[in-house]
C-alpha cells in the first residue's frame, strides 16, 4: 500500500460529497430512492423495522484511496505493537489477560506475522472531517460484506438506469466479496477447483438465525460468486459438520479440508460439530481463514498500547496516530477520579467486547452509571478509556416502512473499509438511526448500507 499522506487536506469538502450537490441534482435521486429503495434495501439484514434510507452516501474517489493507505498502515503499526512485546500467540493471549480456551482453535505456539492482518475492517467515525479510527476489527469474521455490497451495487444500478451518473459520476467500490476470495485463495493456496467451506455460527442474535436452512440459502449468492472464480465452494452452518471414522472432517460425505471461518470464534456453543472442526485444526487436516491468533490483535488493549509506544515510533507514524487513534488508556484505579471529572470528553469500552457490547459514552451516561461502569471497569481489568469522537451528522432522507412519510434529520455514522490481502475493498456504511444514541451497531437499529464513490471530474 502507498505511504499516508500526512498534508491531505480531510476538511477542504465534506466526507459526504452528498452536500456538494446542487438541489435539483438532489431532488432527482431522491425521487429515484423514493421509487426503488424497496429493491435497493431488498435482503439486507438489519434491526431496524420502521426507516429506509433513500439516498446513498457520496464518499469522494481520493478521499476512500487515502482513508485506505491510512487504514493499512494502521494496521501494520497494530502488529508491531504487539510483536514488540510477544513472539507468538499464547504470550500475547497472556499479555491481554485472554483465558485460555476462550478463544477457538488457537495454537499458543503459532508466530505472530503479517498472515494474521489478510482480512478486517476498522470502525472509523468522522469528527470535523477527519477520520478516526475508534476500533480495529482483525480476521475472517469480519461481516456485511454481502450487504455493503448489494447496496452499493443498487444504488449504481439506480443512477445509471436513470441517467444520474451523468449529474454525479459514480461508481461502486472494489468488490469486497471478490477481493476476500482472491485473500482467501492466497491464505490457503488454492488451485482452480480446490473445495471451500463457508461455516457459521446460527447461535447469536443476528437477524435471521430463527430460520436456519433459510438463511443458508440466503447465501446461494455468494456461494456462486465464489463458483464463479473457480473455487469448489458450499456454506454450511457449523452444527452440520461431523467426522468420519479417520477423524477427517466432512458435511454428508462431502471433505471439508479448507474452512472460510464467517463467525466470531469465542464464546462458542459447544456441538459436535464444532468438536469435530476443533480436531481437525488441531491435527492439520483441516485449514482455516484466519488463524483465530488475529482476534488477539483485535483486543483493542492494543490501541492503547500503541499510544504507549508513541516515542518508539517514526515521527510520520507519531503523527498518523495521534490524528486518526483517538487518546485510549488501560483503565486503572488511579484513573477513575480523573474520568468521573471528564465523563463528557470519555468513552469506557470493555477490550475484548465487540458490536458495541459494554460500552458507556459518557456524555449519554448519568453520573451514577459511569461512576459504576468505571468501577466494573476497574474491579475486571480489562477496561479502557478513550478520548470521545464526537461522530460528524449526516443530513439524510428516509421512508416509512409502513406509512410512506418521509423524513430528512441529522444522523451520525460510522465508516468500515475492509482490508482483505492488505487491500481495500467495499465499505460497511452504518448510517445511525434518529431514535438512538451515537454507538453505532445492529441492536440500535443502524442501518447497513455501502456507499457509492464519486470520481473526479
Amino acid at each position: 500500500m502507498t505511504t499516508p499522506d500526512l498534508n491531505f487536506d480531510w476538511q477542504q469538502t465534506p466526507f459526504d460529497h452528498w452536500e456538494q450537490l446542487p438541489q435539483a441534482t438532489k431532488d432527482e435521486v431522491l425521487a429515484a430512492g423514493a421509487e426503488d429503495w424497496t429493491k435497493v434495501f431488498a435482503g439486507v439484514m438489519t434491526f431496524n423495522r420502521t426507516w429506509r434510507p433513500l439516498r446513498p452516501v457520496l464518499i469522494d474517489q481520493n478521499k476512500y484511496e487515502e482513508l485506505a493507505h491510512v487504514m493499512d498502515r494502521l494496521l501494520q503499526l497494530i502488529l508491531e505493537t504487539g510483536m514488540r512485546r510477544a513472539t507468538t500467540a499464547g504470550q500475547l493471549r497472556k499479555l491481554l489477560g485472554t483465558p485460555d480456551g476462550l478463544i477457538e482453535y488457537l495454537d499458543d505456539e503459532e508466530v505472530l506475522g503479517e498472515h494474521l492482518v489478510q482480512s478486517g475492517r476498522p470502525d472509523v467515525l468522522v469528527c470535523d472531517g477527519v477520520p478516526k479510527f475508534v476500533e480495529f476489527n482483525i480476521g475472517s469474521e469480519v461481516g456485511c460484506v454481502w450487504d455493503t455490497e448489494k447496496v452499493s451495487t443498487r444504488f449504481l444500478e439506480m443512477f445509471t438506469s436513470r441517467g444520474l451518473e451523468e449529474l454525479v459520476p459514480v461508481q461502486a467500490p472494489p468488490s469486497p466479496i471478490d477481493g476476500r476470495y482472491h485473500a482467501i485463495t492466497k491464505y490457503l493456496d488454492l488451485k482452480p477447483g480446490d473445495r471451500l467451506t463457508m461455516v457459521m455460527r446460527t447461535d447469536g442474535e443476528y437477524p435471521g438465525n430463527d430460520d436456519i436452512p433459510a438463511l443458508v440459502r440466503m447465501l446461494d449468492p455468494f456461494v456462486e460468486r465464489g463458483q464463479a472464480l473457480g473455487i469448489d465452494m458450499d456454506c454450511v452452518p457449523i452444527q452440520w459438520l461431523a467426522a468420519d471414522e479417520d477423524g477427517k472432517l466432512h458435511h454428508e460425505g462431502r471433505p471439508v479440508e479448507s474452512v472460510f471461518r464467517l463467525y466470531v470464534c469465542a464464546n462458542m456453543p459447544q456441538n459436535p460439530g464444532q468438536a469435530a472442526l476443533k480436531a481437525a485444526v488441531k491435527a492439520g487436516t483441516s485449514r482455516i481463514f484466519t488463524s483465530s491468533a488475529g482476534w488477539l490483535l483485535a483486543n483493542k488493549l492494543l490501541l492503547t498500547w500503541l499510544w504507549s509506544d508513541l516515542d518508539q515510533l517514526a515521527p510520520e507514524d507519531q503523527e498518523l496516530v495521534r490524528r486518526h487513534i483517538p487518546w485510549s488508556r488501560m483503565l486503572t484505579a488511579e484513573m477513575v477520579a480523573d474520568a468521573i471529572e471528564r465523563r463528557a470528553e470519555l468513552v469506557l469500552k470493555p477490550a475484548d467486547e465487540y458490536g458495541g457490547s459494554g460500552v458507556l459514552v459518557g456524555h449519554e451516561t448519568s453520573a451514577d452509571e459511569w461512576r459504576a461502569g468505571l468501577e466494573e471497569g476497574v474491579r475486571r481489568a480489562d477496561f479502557l478509556l478513550q478520548d470521545y469522537v464526537r461522530p460528524d451528522r449526516l443530513t439524510m432522507d428516509f421512508t416509512n416502512l409502513e406509512t410512506g412519510e418521509t423524513l430528512r434529520t441529522e444522523v451520525p455514522y460510522s465508516v468500515g473499509p475492509y482490508t482483505f490481502g492488505r487491500e481495500s475493498f467495499g465499505c460497511f456504511l452504518r448510517v445511525g438511526s434518529h431514535e438512538h444514541g451515537e454507538v453505532l451497531n445492529l441492536k440500535r437499529a443502524v442501518h447497513v448500507t455501502g456507499p457509492l464513490l464519486v470520481a473526479p471530474r
